[in-house]
């Protein structure tokens, strides 16, 4: 995926992630959403805040959440990041 795709809220999975009915993620303002989909049409059926994006760079996306009251940073790069294509 790249950068401009990430930021025009394109929907993705992580890498290695591929089974029907995963979760996806998606660019929100300052945020990350993720996506439940469907087990039969891959549809969303409901969507949460994931975690909050603290910077977009060249190659990668910082940000945080927080988990039993502990921050917790990640930083995922925009190649580990697989668009996810609606099928028609």
């Amino acid at each position: 995926m790249t950068r401009e795709q990430f930021l025009n809220g394109a929907s993705f999975r992580l890498v290695g992630r591929t089974y029907k009915g995963d979760w996806t993620y998606r660019y929100e303002g300052e945020s990350l959403v993720r996506e439940s989909r469907s087990s039969v049409d891959e549809r969303v059926l409901t969507y949460s805040h994931h975690n909050n994006v603290t910077k977009v760079g060249r190659v990668a996306v910082e940000g945080f959440t927080y988990i039993f009251n502990k921050k917790v940073k990640v930083k995922v790069r925009f190649e580990d990041m697989v668009e996810f294509k609606e099928e028609a």
